[in-house]
């Protein structure tokens, strides 16, 4: 059994790529990959990058005996990589938009009950002679649960210490 973090990233994977009627709804087209580590060639950009970059275990007080649900808040990258010319920062907020208009409201099919919130968008540029090469990275927050197992407590209580002297 996978890590709900893999799910997540497969759900943002797949409704990235999945049309709306005859289109993509990012420029990237089918190029939407869940990973930081494809690698990515001048004829196959734009293209889109999902990966996880942090999670948290969020702290809280529980009314039981403290086996509840385990919260969490994972952040996403989402990370568009261009091919530019002068106009890349353009080209990084038009990706940014449909990405984020994508992603509006979206309701992952499996994992209902996340709650997924843009958190921050970071630009970046980079130039090799005579190439300009863009990246908008959106940091996605999502807050899910996922259950702990209580102990068995099928071991025999001990009813005297032994002790060696």
């Amino acid at each position: 059994m996978s890590h709900p973090r893999a799910a997540i990233r497969q759900a943002l994977v797949d409704k990235l790529k999945t049309k709306i009627g005859d289109d993509f709804p990012t420029d990237a087209l089918d190029r939407i990959y869940g990973s930081r580590s494809k690698p990515l060639f001048d004829q196959f950009l734009p293209a889109i990058l999902i990966y996880t970059r942090n999670e948290n275990i969020i702290e809280e007080r529980f009314a039981t005996d403290g086996y509840g649900a385990t919260k969490r808040e994972l952040e996403v990258a989402i990370e568009a990589v261009v091919l530019g010319n002068e106009q890349v920062d353009d080209s990084l907020d038009k990706i940014s938009k449909q990405i984020e208009d994508a992603l509006d409201g979206f309701e992952m099919p499996t994992r209902k009950a996340d709650i997924m919130k843009l958190k921050s968008t970071e630009m970046d540029v980079s130039i090799e002679g005579s190439k300009i090469y863009g990246a908008a990275r959106l940091t996605y927050s999502i807050t899910y649960y996922t259950s702990n197992q209580q102990p068995s407590n099928s071991g025999t209580i001990p009813t005297e210490i032994n002790a060696n002297f």
